[in-house]
């Protein structure tokens, strides 16, 4: 499977000012880490990211 780079730096683009944006919003960075530890763990448990979360898959 070809690997799309625009769309790789794209998506890591998003989430850094999705981040950025939850910081300044207030949000506590220990939050941001705690929810995107969690999120990792979730995906690697799976072996794949889910096209919809909810409570049965977390």
């Amino acid at each position: 499977m070809a690997v799309d780079l625009d769309g790789f730096e794209q998506a890591e683009d998003e989430l850094e000012q999705w981040l950025v944006d939850q910081a300044e919003a207030g949000v506590p960075e220990i939050v941001l880490v705690g929810l995107l530890r969690d999120y990792a763990d979730d995906i690697e448990h799976l072996g794949y990211v889910p096209r919809m979360w909810g409570h049965s898959d977390r």
